[in-house]
Protein backbone atom coordinates (compact mmCIF):
# COMPACT_ATOMS: atom_id res chain seq x y z
CA UNK A 1 0.00 0.00 0.00
CA UNK A 2 2.92 2.72 0.62
CA UNK A 3 4.57 1.66 -2.73
CA UNK A 4 1.31 2.71 -4.14
CA UNK A 5 0.73 5.95 -2.51
CA UNK A 6 4.58 6.73 -3.57
CA UNK A 7 3.35 6.26 -7.18
CA UNK A 8 0.08 8.23 -6.69
CA UNK A 9 2.59 11.08 -4.99
CA UNK A 10 5.07 11.05 -7.72
CA UNK A 11 2.49 11.17 -10.85
CA UNK A 12 1.08 14.13 -8.97
CA UNK A 13 4.35 15.65 -8.92
CA UNK A 14 5.22 14.89 -12.74
CA UNK A 15 1.43 15.48 -13.56
CA UNK A 16 1.93 19.22 -11.63
CA UNK A 17 5.33 20.18 -13.23
CA UNK A 18 4.10 18.88 -16.70
CA UNK A 19 5.98 16.34 -17.62
CA UNK A 20 2.61 14.43 -18.31
CA UNK A 21 2.63 15.86 -21.96
CA UNK A 22 0.11 19.00 -20.54
CA UNK A 23 1.03 21.97 -21.80
CA UNK A 24 1.76 25.04 -20.05
CA UNK A 25 -1.03 27.68 -20.91
CA UNK A 26 0.62 30.92 -20.39
CA UNK A 27 -1.20 33.62 -22.06
CA UNK A 28 0.39 35.83 -24.37
CA UNK A 29 -0.47 39.40 -25.42
CA UNK A 30 0.18 41.39 -28.83
CA UNK A 31 -0.02 45.00 -29.24
CA UNK A 32 -3.59 45.53 -30.79
CA UNK A 33 -3.24 45.29 -34.70
CA UNK A 34 -1.84 48.90 -35.69
CA UNK A 35 -0.23 47.20 -39.04
CA UNK A 36 3.32 47.91 -37.98
CA UNK A 37 6.01 45.07 -37.32
CA UNK A 38 5.43 45.24 -33.28
CA UNK A 39 1.65 43.36 -34.02
CA UNK A 40 4.44 40.52 -34.38
CA UNK A 41 6.10 40.65 -30.96
CA UNK A 42 4.25 38.71 -28.04
CA UNK A 43 4.77 39.68 -24.08
CA UNK A 44 4.06 37.98 -20.91
CA UNK A 45 1.79 40.44 -19.72
CA UNK A 46 -0.61 43.13 -20.46
CA UNK A 47 0.07 46.50 -20.69
CA UNK A 48 1.07 48.69 -23.56
CA UNK A 49 3.58 48.10 -27.03
CA UNK A 50 6.54 49.75 -26.42
CA UNK A 51 6.92 50.39 -29.76
CA UNK A 52 3.60 51.95 -30.87
CA UNK A 53 2.12 52.57 -27.97
CA UNK A 54 -1.05 50.51 -28.64
CA UNK A 55 -2.69 48.64 -25.71
CA UNK A 56 -1.79 44.96 -25.66
CA UNK A 57 -4.14 42.45 -26.23
CA UNK A 58 -4.38 38.81 -25.36
CA UNK A 59 -2.85 37.16 -28.69
CA UNK A 60 -5.57 34.62 -28.94
CA UNK A 61 -7.95 37.54 -29.62
CA UNK A 62 -6.75 38.05 -32.79
CA UNK A 63 -8.72 36.14 -34.95
CA UNK A 64 -8.20 37.82 -38.57
CA UNK A 65 -6.29 36.87 -41.69
CA UNK A 66 -3.83 38.57 -44.01
CA UNK A 67 -4.03 38.45 -47.54
CA UNK A 68 -1.37 40.13 -50.20
CA UNK A 69 -2.11 42.24 -53.11
CA UNK A 70 -0.73 40.26 -55.14
CA UNK A 71 -3.96 37.77 -54.09
CA UNK A 72 -6.33 39.68 -53.28
CA UNK A 73 -8.12 40.72 -56.76
CA UNK A 74 -7.96 36.64 -57.40
CA UNK A 75 -9.32 36.46 -54.64
CA UNK A 76 -12.40 38.21 -54.93
CA UNK A 77 -13.35 37.01 -58.36
CA UNK A 78 -13.39 33.49 -57.00
CA UNK A 79 -15.23 34.36 -53.74
CA UNK A 80 -17.88 37.46 -55.25
CA UNK A 81 -20.16 37.13 -52.09
CA UNK A 82 -16.96 38.69 -50.35
CA UNK A 83 -18.02 41.87 -47.99
CA UNK A 84 -15.07 44.52 -48.76
CA UNK A 85 -15.23 47.38 -46.37
CA UNK A 86 -12.82 50.26 -47.13
CA UNK A 87 -11.87 51.84 -43.42
CA UNK A 88 -10.37 55.00 -45.10
CA UNK A 89 -11.34 58.39 -44.58
CA UNK A 90 -14.50 59.58 -47.50
CA UNK A 91 -12.41 61.85 -48.65
CA UNK A 92 -9.63 59.07 -49.41
CA UNK A 93 -12.17 56.96 -50.92
CA UNK A 94 -13.48 58.83 -53.54
CA UNK A 95 -10.05 59.60 -54.49
CA UNK A 96 -10.12 63.16 -53.52
CA UNK A 97 -7.06 62.59 -51.30
CA UNK A 98 -3.68 62.86 -52.81
CA UNK A 99 -1.80 60.21 -53.54
CA UNK A 100 -5.16 58.61 -54.76
CA UNK A 101 -4.97 54.93 -54.53
CA UNK A 102 -8.52 54.01 -55.69
CA UNK A 103 -10.91 52.03 -54.53
CA UNK A 104 -12.14 48.16 -54.72
CA UNK A 105 -15.22 47.77 -57.07
CA UNK A 106 -18.30 47.90 -54.74
CA UNK A 107 -16.97 48.67 -51.62
CA UNK A 108 -18.82 49.88 -48.52
CA UNK A 109 -17.03 52.76 -46.48
CA UNK A 110 -17.05 53.36 -43.33
CA UNK A 111 -14.06 55.35 -41.73
CA UNK A 112 -12.07 53.49 -38.70
CA UNK A 113 -12.81 56.69 -36.59
CA UNK A 114 -16.55 55.68 -36.98
CA UNK A 115 -16.75 52.10 -36.90
CA UNK A 116 -17.48 51.22 -33.41
CA UNK A 117 -20.59 53.37 -34.19
CA UNK A 118 -21.62 52.29 -36.98
CA UNK A 119 -21.33 48.03 -36.76
CA UNK A 120 -24.77 47.67 -36.73
CA UNK A 121 -24.78 48.78 -40.38
CA UNK A 122 -22.56 45.36 -40.74
CA UNK A 123 -25.00 43.44 -38.52
CA UNK A 124 -26.28 41.51 -41.77
CA UNK A 125 -22.88 40.41 -43.01
CA UNK A 126 -21.91 39.13 -39.48
CA UNK A 127 -22.16 35.51 -41.01
CA UNK A 128 -19.87 36.88 -44.55
CA UNK A 129 -16.45 36.68 -45.16
CA UNK A 130 -15.11 40.54 -44.95
CA UNK A 131 -12.23 41.85 -46.30
CA UNK A 132 -11.09 45.24 -44.81
CA UNK A 133 -8.66 47.42 -46.11
CA UNK A 134 -7.27 50.90 -46.15
CA UNK A 135 -4.59 52.87 -47.79
CA UNK A 136 -1.37 51.16 -46.15
CA UNK A 137 -2.64 48.53 -44.00
CA UNK A 138 -2.55 50.79 -40.44
CA UNK A 139 -5.89 50.77 -39.99
CA UNK A 140 -7.54 47.50 -41.54
CA UNK A 141 -5.91 45.56 -38.68
CA UNK A 142 -7.09 47.56 -36.38
CA UNK A 143 -10.99 47.63 -37.61
CA UNK A 144 -10.52 43.87 -38.38
CA UNK A 145 -9.59 43.01 -34.77
CA UNK A 146 -12.56 45.29 -33.70
CA UNK A 147 -14.69 43.10 -36.43
CA UNK A 148 -13.86 40.19 -34.59
CA UNK A 149 -14.52 41.45 -31.38
CA UNK A 150 -18.06 42.28 -32.28
CA UNK A 151 -18.52 38.34 -33.60
CA UNK A 152 -17.48 38.73 -37.59
CA UNK A 153 -15.66 35.08 -37.82
CA UNK A 154 -14.68 35.61 -41.34
CA UNK A 155 -12.53 38.56 -41.64
CA UNK A 156 -9.37 39.34 -44.09
CA UNK A 157 -7.20 42.28 -43.88
CA UNK A 158 -5.64 43.55 -47.33
CA UNK A 159 -1.78 43.77 -46.09
CA UNK A 160 -0.11 46.78 -46.96
CA UNK A 161 -3.43 48.69 -48.49
CA UNK A 162 -4.20 50.24 -51.74
CA UNK A 163 -1.21 51.75 -51.48
CA UNK A 164 0.55 48.47 -52.86
CA UNK A 165 -2.58 47.09 -55.02
CA UNK A 166 -0.41 48.04 -58.23
CA UNK A 167 -3.25 47.99 -61.11
CA UNK A 168 -5.60 45.48 -59.94
CA UNK A 169 -8.65 44.30 -62.19
CA UNK A 170 -10.80 44.87 -58.61
CA UNK A 171 -10.04 48.50 -58.77
CA UNK A 172 -13.22 50.65 -59.55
Amino acid sequence: MKHFAFFLLGLTLLSSSGCLGQKNTKTLYQCLPCGLDCDHQTYNKPGVCKDCNMKLVKASSIKFKNITPQKVCAYIAKHPKTILLDVRTAKEYQGKADPDFGSLKNAINIPIQELEKRIKELKRYQKNEILVYCSHSHRSPQAAYLLNQYGFVRVLNLSGGMSELQNGSCKK
